[in-house]
């Protein structure tokens, strides 16, 4: 029998949506484009991250001192002992988050809401097809960093220039191409979509795994179900961000 809720009457907040409160307590330039923000909080005692590439819905304080601005950001790494874990931000020159890292100090403060979805491999997935632009590489990281010994990679990546590739320790056998785009806007180059069609694929156990903008995740997912047959559960792709919009959110797929 259904019965409609009664009015007045609040549900509990989902635990994916409750907001914490955490610190900064170190930042980092990791790369010219690429700022690591190391968040602690008591609330972290029991967050619940249990595969690589989940992300969370961060806020932060915006100069106005109106409505805190929030954008999803990959967990880079939780070191659960510690109650921390590091987000790593692109540093384009503008948006409230971005701009916010840049200038952040030990002791600022920002909400926190998640984790979400993440990436858990198949136990027989023995190859991986990697893929992804700068903002792709705190998940391609964490991926990276969780195959076990005996699996492979293939691994490409759009950044802004050389100095932008990241050392990234795994126990995988990975190859890396990194693509620096030395001057050109993001989101207006080939390079990257040429690779990963141009890539082998193993007809068994392996899977595609790419996020970047939006047109270019298109055209890839259409390439791997349509001109290469791949089932849809072999890949997870998703646009982290679209060309010309300020707070994109992909509702075709999640990586």
């Amino acid at each position: 029998m259904h019965t409609a809720s009664s009015p007045g009457v609040s549900r509990p907040i989902p635990p994916e949506r409750r907001l914490r409160v955490a610190e900064v307590r170190k930042t980092q330039r990791i790369t010219p484009h690429m700022q690591r923000i190391t968040l602690a909080s008591a609330a972290f005692i029991d967050f619940p991250v249990r595969r690589p590439a989940q992300w969370v819905k961060l806020f932060v304080p915006t100069p106005e001192n109106e409505k805190p601005s929030g954008r999803a950001y990959t967990i880079r790494e939780f070191r659960e002992g510690l109650c921390e874990m590091d987000v790593d931000f692109v540093l384009h020159g503008d948006g409230p988050c971005s701009t916010w890292a840049q200038a952040a100090r030990p002791g600022d403060v920002a909400q926190i809401a998640g984790p979400r979805a993440g990436f858990q491999p198949d136990p027989d997935l023995s190859h991986l097809l990697i893929g992804g632009d700068e903002t792709a590489l705190p998940a391609i990281g964490s991926i990276l960093e969780a195959l076990p010994a005996g699996a492979s990679a293939d691994v490409f990546v759009e950044i802004p220039v050389d100095a932008d590739a990241q050392l990234i320790s795994t126990k995988a056998d990975v190859e890396f191409t990194w693509l620096p785009r030395n001057g050109s806007e993001p989101g207006t180059t080939t390079a990257l979509a040429e690779a990963m069609m141009a890539a082998s694929l193993p007809q068994e156990n392996s899977f595609v795994w790419f996020a970047a903008e939006a047109g270019v995740v298109r055209t890839l997912r259409r390439h791997f179900l349509l001109d290469r047959g791949l089932e849809r559960s072999r890949m997870a792709m998703a646009g982290y961000w679209k060309k010309g919009e300020t707070d994109f959110r992909d509702r075709e797929d999640t990586p």
